[in-house]
């Protein structure tokens, strides 16, 4: 917890397993707004200050908010703060220098609200030379409840505070703690010694490094604490480092190995772009994984962020099961529940308008299937783009085939599908584009698409139309098993080295219609 006054921060470790009533009644305070309140005559927030100052034995605070007067809004007015029911005494640790107790009324040990001290001293025992009686305020009124304690330099915060010269304008305000108070005014907003901000705070901070950040990159979660670990270009051994420090400045440091070895080629960027429409004509995206091992995936609905005229306004994604089951849903990515996790995967949506899906998706040695579809919002319509990102690194399960379906048009409004070839190794792809074949529940199906194959430079690394007619390629493609069943329909199979690859599927003389563009990766 974090203290944050007008004269520096005061952290604080809570003792929510020792004094349980005490910790939840003070955090109830917190999370409820009552130590702040929207101070209409000055059109801000109003926050509690510290209202008692005691040099070698107390700061206390917690009872009143810094309002203004509303016919002098130059002059403050002491708000009692809004008190919830007296809580239990919880007694038991000792009111030592630097611990935080809670206040209560005299001769009712039950009586503890809002207000909360700072000890500046040990007071738990205070010894009468005369009587030898104990007043001290471990002891005093039932003891004193400590709930917590200063950490780090708090206490040089609450010494200082306590040096503030002090006023008496009678009880409770007889030892009032005021900066630059000029006696001949009333007070003022700025002599209040105010805590405009309190705040729950991480009681550890986290570090990572890599001594080989061209093997393994490392960086800890914005929200932390979580581990982000990257490989980077190169194969290798990176030793990583990571290290957790108190609030005290104490710290404890953990090291371990992390071993990068040259991937085998496979397919890890899946993306297609065309025109989504309604019902038939949405974006439909179909996907196989094939093995033993879940994989976790990304998928991305995107249209905003193209940059493109007449780009989607507002895409909507939803992903299916071979059943036809509902796996997610998501409309604008930034209120999904992980959306932490999606930003770091570094790759979120740029607009808050697109979707995307994170999620880990069971495989299956005999091919487990899923469907993307792309949608826009309220039956809207334009340019959109789905991908699939393939982010587990590990053996099991591959992405073997992406499929997309929907209305292909003239140009710009082409059914255009991405991939990427990572790894080492080069790969066999099959590319179709498919239209006559179609569900014979489909109307206006793409009588005759054509296909081009290029690379992340643009240059034409094969194209097609109609398989079986002058394609060297056409007796490969049938012995895979995975050869048009249309002759009009179009396909091409190259063995790819890594890098970036485009497939664009035309209809002959730019002729409409619905069509599919399917990338298989091949034994």
């Amino acid at each position: 917890m974090r203290l944050s006054t007008v004269l520096g921060n005061i952290d604080l470790l809570l003792y929510g397993q020792q004094k349980p009533i005490t910790v939840a009644n003070f955090v109830n305070y917190l999370n409820s707004g009552r130590y702040f309140k929207f101070d209409p005559a000055a059109n801000q927030l109003a926050s509690t200050f510290i209202h008692r100052s005691i040099p070698g034995f107390v700061i206390q605070g917690g009872g009143f908010l810094g309002t203004v007067d509303p016919a002098h809004p130059q002059n403050v007015i002491a708000s009692p703060v809004t008190t919830f029911p007296p809580i239990q005494n919880e007694p038991g640790i000792s009111n030592k220098r630097g611990t935080i107790a809670m206040a209560k009324l005299a001769n009712n040990p039950n009586s503890a609200t809002s207000q909360w001290f700072i000890n500046l001293a040990d007071n738990g025992h205070a010894i009468d030379p005369k009587t030898h009686v104990d007043n001290g305020l471990d002891v005093q009124n039932g003891g004193f409840t400590v709930f917590g304690r200063v950490a780090g330099s708090g206490m040089s915060v609450a010494d200082g505070i306590a040096a503030i010269p002090r006023y008496n304008f009678g009880s409770p305000f007889d030892s009032i703690p005021l900066r630059g108070f000029d006696t001949s005014k009333p007070i003022r907003p700025p002599n209040l010694i105010a805590i405009p901000a309190i705040s729950f705070i991480s009681p550890l901070s986290y570090s990572a490094v890599s001594d080989n950040p061209g093997v393994v990159s490392v960086r800890i979660s914005a929200t932390g604490p979580k581990l982000l670990v990257a490989p980077g270009t190169l194969p290798g051994t990176a030793h990583i480092t990571v290290s957790a420090r108190d609030l005290d400045g104490a710290s404890v440091s953990q090291f371990f190995t992390v071993n990068v070895t040259a991937a085998p080629g496979r397919m890890v960027q899946l993306s297609t772009r065309l025109q989504v429409g309604t019902a038939s004509n949405a974006l439909i995206g179909g996907l196989i994984m094939r093995g033993t091992s879940p994989k976790r995936l990304m998928i991305r609905a995107i249209g905003p962020s193209t940059n493109l005229a007449g780009a989607l306004a507002n895409p909507v994604l939803e992903l299916y099961n071979s059943s036809n089951a509902l796996v997610a849903t998501n409309d604008n990515w930034g209120d999904a529940p992980n959306k932490q996790d999606m930003i770091d995967t570094g790759i979120p949506p740029i607009s808050p308008n697109e979707s995307a899906i994170l999620t880990t998706l069971p495989s299956n040695p005999n091919n487990a299937a899923y469907t993307a579809i792309v949608k826009g919002f309220n039956n809207s319509s334009g340019l959109g783009l789905v991908e699939v990102y393939d982010l587990d690194s590990g053996p099991g399960s591959t992405l073997l085939n992406i499929s997309t379906r929907g209305r292909v048009s003239a140009d710009p409004n082409a059914l255009i599908g991405g991939f990427f070839v990572r790894g080492t190794d080069s790969k066999n792809i099959l590319v179709r584009a498919i239209g006559p074949s179609l569900s014979s529940n489909l109307a206006n199906t793409l009588a005759d698409p054509i296909l081009e194959l290029r690379n992340g430079n643009g240059a034409l690394v094969d194209a097609n139309n109609d398989w079986g007619i002058n394609n060297a390629k056409s007796t490969q493609i049938q012995q895979s098993g995975l050869a048009p069943t249309n002759a009009k329909e179009s396909a091409v199979l190259d063995t790819l080295p890594p890098g970036s690859y485009t497939a664009i599927v035309r209809g002959v003389n730019g002729a409409a219609g619905i069509g599919l563009v399917e990338v298989y990766q091949l034994p």
